[in-house]
């Protein structure tokens, strides 16, 4: 099985290219050659093309029976959405159906801010939801789209909270764990939405399988893991953690105020211009409230820990069937080269 990796460069590319390397003959595809060069380094044979061009597309996945898409551009400079960013996220998905070989299986990498509002309860109800988010529901779209239109079997894989040797998540979390004693600002129990790198290579092999099914999946650890269990793999024996969940709830207050607050920022001062006195008043009361929380979580820096990935609830499904284990794949898991 011939597998294009689309974005091999990235870091969740980066880690599936030397868990993959023994299942499937990989062939790691790059935008540049300077992005080639870590994985180069390390023995492999990297394709420098761009997917976004269909002569590269023509040229590089011809033999593919597989292809992964885990790139998806940004503006260089500021790092959002622009329209010219938006236009080659989409060609690189109808490319990589289009000119794929006949028979291949396309998986495409989306991310839980998909559900948007439905998990995260700092994301407004009003109006539209945020442009990342928008973004990643169109991609799908269009993902399905081709993949239907080109009678090819697709797979959108909604993936969790990303950990790994190779992510930033995981640099941080073990950067908090090194200290002997730290308050986790949120409940042991409340499920995670972790998904670790091996277990995204689990589903990628699993959308190989001609049994499953093309859709739209969410991809966590299996089974779920909880945050007390995300911490107790990190921490060290001797470290101490103590658990403080925050109080969410917005009691004795109305809670139009606070989906107002929620509200982009574009959105909300034009509409404090049209609200009665009264109101304002009120939403600025609610802003200088949050302001003083998060001076007060500041002087905690050195004991507390929160993340915004703690306020996010357990993502929905559907998810892929026939998954192994985590933990268990986890336990042949290291790759010392990112250490």
């Amino acid at each position: 099985m011939k597998l294009g990796l689309i974005g091999a460069n990235g870091n969740v590319g980066t880690e599936l290219c030397f868990l993959l390397k023994n299942d499937v003959d990989l062939k790691p595809i790059i935008r540049n050659r300077l992005g080639s060069v870590f994985l180069k380094h390390h023995g492999f044979s990297c394709t420098i093309a761009d997917i976004s061009q269909n002569k590269d597309s023509k040229e590089c996945l011809a033999d593919i029976d597989a292809v992964v898409i885990s790139s998806y551009a940004t503006d260089p400079f500021s790092g959002s959405q622009t329209q010219s960013s938006q236009k080659i996220n989409e060609q690189i998905i109808k490319n990589s159906v289009k000119f794929s070989a006949k028979d291949a299986t396309i998986i495409y990498f989306s991310t839980i801010r998909a559900f948007s509002h439905k998990i995260d309860p700092n994301t407004s109800r009003f109006w539209t939801m945020p442009g990342y988010d928008k973004e990643k529901r169109h991609l799908e779209r269009v993902f399905m789209s081709e993949c239907r239109k080109n009678k090819k079997r697709g797979f959108a894989l909604r993936l969790g909270h990303v950990f790994g040797d190779n992510q930033p998540r995981t640099r941080e979390f073990k950067k908090m764990l090194s200290k002997k004693r730290i308050l986790v600002q949120v409940s042991p129990n409340k499920k995670s939405n972790v998904v670790h790198v091996v277990a995204i290579k689990d589903a990628i092999l699993r959308c190989l399988d001609l049994k499953a099914k093309s859709g739209v999946y969410s991809v966590v650890n299996n089974p779920q893991w909880t945050w007390e269990n995300v911490f107790n793999y990190y921490k060290k024996c001797e470290t101490i953690i103590e658990y403080k969940s925050l109080q969410t709830s917005t009691s004795n207050t109305n809670s139009f105020f606070w989906e107002l607050l929620k509200t982009n920022k574009k959105y909300l001062s034009p509409i404090r211009y049209y609200l009665p006195s009264k109101f304002d008043a009120e939403i600025q009361k609610k802003l200088t409230m949050k302001k003083m929380m998060q001076a007060i979580s500041s002087l905690k820096n050195e004991e507390a820990f929160y993340s915004s990935d703690f306020s996010y609830e357990p993502i929905p499904g559907p998810f892929l069937r026939g998954l192994n284990n985590t933990k268990e794949l986890l336990k042949n898991y290291n790759l010392e080269v990112f250490q």
